[in-house]
């Protein structure tokens, strides 16, 4: 016959048992609530946003198009704002409509209370759609800022030649976690080093404030943007 175990054992063994099952518990507890609090995040601001935008098209919509289907209803809704917004969008690039936009804006600018609505919603827009900024910004770079020693991630927006001195970047170092406000720099070349990541990534690198940064980082020191690059 085995061994039976001591009173002692039995009681260790079922603390190591339920030290063991609770930490299971958590871990799938904490895996399942990765996954479900990001999306029922995601559905609540979508059901907002339809609420507060096309949502309010629909029972116009539902007394303009007769007989419709109840579901084509949002559809046709959401479709008469993105045609409303492209439009709005076409007459804010020409001469004429950003000139009436940047007057609408100034009075705006002038009631209290309204003004800093709409100043703080245009930032979190811009702060948005800063992300689609890749036409705009030639490459992500490392600079020596605020200090030499200390590193941080800039955008390149292109060249400039000084005199004396030869050609140097001209480059654009955001803030954490705005990223639609920071510094600019006139950097020499040598002074900078490409960091291989997408305008996308730095965004979302510097908004994190670091949090959702790539495991590593290929950075090509003295390389012009868009050339070779090497690991560090």
């Amino acid at each position: 016959m085995g061994r039976l175990m001591s009173p002692s054992k039995k009681q260790a063994r079922k603390k190591r048992l339920s030290v063991r099952f609770r930490a299971t518990l958590r871990r799938r507890l904490l895996s399942g609530l990765l996954v479900v609090v990001p999306l029922g995040v995601t559905l609540y601001v979508l059901h907002f946003l339809y609420a507060f935008t096309a949502g309010r098209l629909t029972p116009i919509i539902r007394d303009l198009s007769g007989p419709l289907p109840d579901y084509a209803v949002p559809l046709a809704s959401v479709a008469v704002l993105v045609v409303a917004v492209y439009l709005i969008g076409l007459v804010a690039n020409v001469v004429v409509g950003r000139k009436v936009i940047a007057l609408f804006e100034a009075i705006l600018a002038r009631i209290p209370l309204v003004k800093t609505i709409y100043g703080a919603s245009k930032q979190i827009v811009q702060t948005l759609s800063f992300q689609n900024g890749d036409e705009n910004f030639k490459a992500v770079v490392f600079v020596d800022f605020p200090r030499p020693g200390m590193k941080a991630l800039g955008f390149v927006t292109g060249t400039i030649d000084i005199e004396g001195e030869g050609e140097h970047y001209k480059v654009f170092v955001p803030t954490t976690p705005n990223p639609t406000s920071g510094y600019f720099e006139i950097v020499p070349k040598d002074r900078a080093s490409e960091a291989d990541i997408s305008v996308e990534e730095a965004v979302k690198f510097v908004m994190s404030g670091g949090l959702l940064a790539p495991e590593s980082l290929m950075v090509s020191p003295d390389t012009p943007p868009g050339g070779g690059s090497e690991t560090v």
